[in-house]
C-alpha cells in the first residue's frame, strides 16, 4: 500500500506540475520554476522508490544527471548549453547501460556496434552542418546517437515498457528541441516543414519532456518491470 501511494502521489503532483507550465504558466519565471520542480520531482521519487538493484541505481544515477543538465538550460537564468548538453550525455550513458543489462548475448553487441557507427556519422554531420567544430554540435551528436539507439532497442528488448514509452516520448521532446535550434543552422523558409513545427503556439517539448521524465522515474520503481 505504501508503495501504491507513492506513485499514485508522484503522479498527482506531476500532472498537476505539468498543467501549471503548460496550461497556466506557460512562459516566464514561474514556468521554468514548474518545469524544473518537475524534474526534481521525479529523481526525488526514484531515490524513494527505486529497486534495490543495479537497474534502480542506473536509473537514479540518469534521473540525477537530468537535474543537473536541466539546472544550466532550465533552472538559471541564462541557459548554459554546452555544460548542460555535457551532462545530458551522461544522462543519456546511464540510459543505455541500463538498456545493455536487459539485453542478451549478440543483441548486445549489435547495440554498441550500432551506436558507435551512429555516433561517428552525427559527429560527422555536425561538423559539416556547423562548417568546423561546433562543441554543442558535437556533443548534441553524441547525445543524439545515444538516445536513437537506446529507443530503437528498447522496442525490441521486452523487459520495461515504461522506460520504452518513456525514452521514446523523450526522443519526441528532443525534435522538437532540434526543430527549435534549427534557425541557427538552417534557412527556414527553404524547410516549409521545419518551420511549421517550429511556429507551433504550444510548448510541445515540455509536453513531450514532463510525461517522458514521469514514466522513466516510474520505470525505477520496484516491481516495475
Amino acid at each position: 500500500m505504501p508503495q501504491a501511494f507513492g506513485k499514485i502521489t508522484f503522479l498527482a503532483a506531476g500532472v498537476c506540475l505539468c498543467t501549471l507550465f503548460l496550461l497556466i504558466y506557460p512562459e516566464g519565471e514561474l514556468c521554468r520554476l514548474f518545469e524544473y520542480a518537475l524534474v526534481i520531482l521525479c529523481f526525488a521519487f526514484a531515490c524513494g522508490h527505486r529497486g534495490e538493484d543495479l537497474d534502480g541505481r542506473l536509473a537514479m544515477l540518469a534521473l540525477l544527471c537530468t537535474a543537473g543538465a536541466d539546472f544550466f538550460l532550465v533552472a538559471l537564468r541564462e541557459e548554459q548549453w554546452i555544460p548542460g548538453m555535457g551532462v545530458f550525455c551522461f544522462a543519456q550513458f546511464f540510459w543505455a547501460l541500463r538498456l545493455l543489462r536487459l539485453e542478451e548475448g549478440g543483441r548486445r553487441i549489435v547495440h554498441s556496434l550500432v551506436w558507435a557507427f551512429s555516433c561517428g556519422t552525427l559527429m560527422v554531420v555536425a561538423v559539416i552542418v556547423g562548417r568546423g567544430a561546433d562543441t554543442l554540435l558535437l556533443l548534441s551528436a553524441v547525445y543524439a546517437s545515444f538516445l536513437l539507439t537506446t529507443v530503437f532497442f528498447s522496442w525490441l528488448t521486452p523487459g520495461n515498457l515504461l522506460f520504452t514509452v518513456g525514452m521514446t516520448l523523450f526522443l519526441g521532446c528532443d525534435l522538437f528541441v532540434a526543430v527549435n535550434n534549427a534557425a541557427l543552422y538552417l534557412d527556414m523558409e527553404a524547410f516549409p516543414l521545419i518551420k511549421t513545427l517550429h511556429d507551433i503556439p504550444f510548448n510541445m517539448m515540455w509536453a513531450f519532456y514532463g510525461p517522458s521524465q514521469m514514466l522513466l522515474a516510474l520505470s525505477s520503481a520496484k516491481g516495475s518491470r
